[in-house]
């Protein structure tokens, strides 16, 4: 059939495929997830780690248009209104724009929550940074 494909492990159809694609609750979680590591990496001047984490939730943002349409202007707008000024803040290494940027981005997370019939969703920033990174931006690996 013209909609499978043969891949290593057997034939699977284009629909088997597009189901398997990740939801916005899974990419929100990596979203989120990054968004928490990006606020202490900023916290401890690495400015490489806060920037690397912005990039990588605006290619996760990327995704969501071909997997879940109906969100994608909301995600555009939030991208475009939050996460703009947060780059700006980290481009500038301005910990004061960062953090009121991050508690601006906060409300506007809870704002299209509630836009998209969610408002049970809510990001709250972890009193701790993530254990399992290292952000002092001079720390070496041990030798």
């Amino acid at each position: 059939m013209a909609d499978e494909i043969v891949a290593k492990h057997g034939t699977i159809t284009l629909e088997q495929l597009a189901e398997m694609q990740p939801g916005m609750a899974r990419l929100m979680v990596e979203y989120s997830q990054r968004f928490w590591t990006m606020y202490y990496a900023a916290k401890a001047s690495n400015w490489a780690l806060a920037k690397y984490m912005h990039s990588e939730m605006m290619k996760l943002g990327r995704i969501v248009p071909v997997v879940r349409p109906k969100y994608a202007e909301g995600m555009e707008e939030f991208e475009r209104d939050y996460m703009g000024p947060l780059l700006a803040a980290i481009d500038g290494k301005d910990w004061t724009a960062f953090e009121a940027a991050y508690r601006r981005a906060i409300e506007g997370s809870d704002h299209f929550h509630d836009k998209f019939a969610k408002p049970f969703i809510r990001f709250r920033l972890p009193p701790d940074p993530p254990p399992y990174l290292e952000f002092d931006p001079d720390a070496r690996p041990p030798k």
